[in-house]
């Protein structure tokens, strides 16, 4: 009995022959012909007309035919089948010797052809190079499908890890002792090196954080979330002050493939009581202090990114806001956006347009600056963006 490895293969072929006793013989050298690791399957009609219906009910991998028979000749056959997509070999027999009539049959859509009376090496040769682009294409067809499973099945995991990373970002509308806190993120591709959050730390402080990992994809991705992941309240003090964790965080990036990757960060915590805001930088965009007159750069003691420098050394700024204040925080994709014709949107000019919508309520301020980013880039994804903004209460 024959292992799975060693069984072979099987290919189909269908004798298309009005004479029986030249159906017999070519179906007799066929058999005498075949490849050890192929079994050849042989089926025979005697005419076209019976072979196209017998071909409706089977698949065939090569039709060998004769050119003129009984109500349907090989080319008509030919043609009937090319017309309907049917992926066979075509192997046409025939007497016709003119090149017009050769050229005519390759046309029509025969892929090979053998002129009679023809020599049995003649057509082992043609029949053996068939079975081959036939075996090349099965192959090419296997690798296909392979691939094909391959690429949805890594579309279901970057699906399923965008979904991880959403899940990570702030819920919708969240408030702190009428603290409200406001958020927009788009991701270039399905996984971002973007990531944000906010949290109570305690009954009188909130912590919040924006990372924008350098590059995109699931390696920028996967750095985001382990440095989200290290300073989650559950993992890192957030009674220290911010210059510390930002240290700490230093510490823990991690490029192990040496590919140059690095992070900008902010990070703080807000006191909700006071509203006295403390914050350290590791080469982050300066966020913006928006009020009722003005909008203004905050100017946040900076570092270098992390990841560049396990020494490197960072400071905390303290800063007071005012009520009815708005601190926005943003990632360098927010401003980068680039227009066809126009160029980079530019850090200036998108404090400008937050200057112009300076007095709407905080939904419609963040509405309004990511249409006016949108129309610039065109609505093509470039870079992740993320906007976090808070509002301090009234009174």
């Amino acid at each position: 009995m024959q292992n799975a490895s060693t069984t072979p293969k099987r290919l189909s072929i269908l004798l298309v022959e009005d004479t029986f006793s030249e159906r017999y013989y070519i179906a007799s050298l066929l058999q005498s012909f075949q490849p050890d690791d192929i079994e050849f399957e042989i089926t025979q009609c005697e005419d076209g007309l019976t072979a196209l219906d017998t071909c409706k009910l089977h698949d065939f991998d090569l039709i060998i035919s004769d050119w003129r028979m009984p109500n349907m000749t090989g080319i008509e056959l030919c043609k009937r089948l090319k017309a309907s997509n049917n992926p066979a070999f075509f192997l046409l027999l025939t007497g016709n010797d003119k090149t017009e009539d050769m050229v005519y049959a390759m046309e029509t859509g025969a892929d090979d052809y053998i002129t009679k009376p023809f020599l049995a090496s003649v057509l082992k040769v043609k029949v053996l190079a068939a079975v081959r682009l036939i075996q090349a294409k099965k192959k090419i067809l296997e690798n296909n499908q392979k691939l094909e499973i391959e690429l949805n099945n890594k579309q279901t995991e970057l699906e399923q890890a965008a979904t991880l990373q959403q899940s990570l970002l702030p819920k919708e509308d969240l408030s702190f002792d009428n603290w409200h806190v406001k958020h927009f993120f788009e991701p270039a591709a399905e996984l971002a090196g973007d990531i944000f959050q906010c949290f109570k730390i305690d009954e009188e402080w909130i912590g919040f954080y924006v990372i924008d990992v350098s590059g995109h994809g699931a390696r920028a991705a996967m750095l985001s979330f382990t440095l989200a992941q290290g300073l989650s309240p559950q993992r890192m003090d957030w009674q220290l002050e911010p210059e510390v964790l930002m240290h700490r965080l230093n510490l823990l990036f991690d490029d192990p493939a040496n590919l140059g990757q690095f992070a900008t960060v902010i990070l703080g915590k807000i006191n909700i009581k006071t509203h006295q805001v403390y914050m350290s930088s590791a080469g982050h965009p300066m966020p913006l202090i928006i009020s009722k007159n003005d909008v203004q750069t905050l100017s946040v003691p900076s570092g270098l990114p992390i990841g560049i420098d396990k020494n490197s050394q960072y400071s905390t700024g303290e800063y007071q806001l005012y009520p009815g204040e708005q601190l926005l925080l943003f990632s360098d994709g927010v401003y980068e956006v680039n227009h066809p014709q126009h160029g980079m949107f530019g850090l200036a000019r998108f404090k400008q347009r937050c200057a112009e919508a300076k007095n709407l309520p905080a939904n419609k301020l963040l509405k309004h600056l990511t249409y006016v980013l949108n129309l610039w880039k065109q609505n093509q994804p470039q870079d992740d963006m993320s906007l976090l903004l808070f509002t301090a209460p009234e009174t």
